[in-house]
């Protein structure tokens, strides 16, 4: 591969985890909000257990984007983009299909899903 994509790509690895740890713990918030706020929101735990599921899929891929070196094992970027599949589903599912709060929620996870 090209060297400059792979520099792209690590460096576009390396600022996605900040920004999942904002995504993250931003979703979080509005669970929380939603549950004190929401009148019958009863599906709190589910969505608890899959956020906790994103947050463990999403970890396990940056790290191995951090800890293996890209340039050299095309079966590194493999597992990379193997991970990012229930990654990207679940974060489809926080914006577009559960109980809606506030716009800032779709906005991020649509910044999410791009980046």
């Amino acid at each position: 591969m090209n060297m400059d994509v792979l520099l792209t790509f690590e460096i576009l690895l390396y600022l996605n985890i900040y920004y999942f740890g904002l995504y993250w713990g931003m979703e979080l918030l509005f669970l929380v909000l939603k549950f004190i706020y929401v009148e019958h929101y009863t599906w709190f735990l589910y969505d608890v257990f899959l956020l906790l599921v994103l947050g463990a899929v999403e970890s396990f891929r940056l790290y191995i984007s951090q800890v293996d070196e890209l340039g050299r094992k095309l079966e590194v970027i493999f597992r990379i983009l193997v991970c990012t599949l229930p990654s990207q589903y679940l974060v489809v599912y926080f914006t577009f299909y559960q109980t809606r709060l506030t716009q800032l929620d779709v906005v991020l996870g649509i910044i999410m899903l791009v980046t």
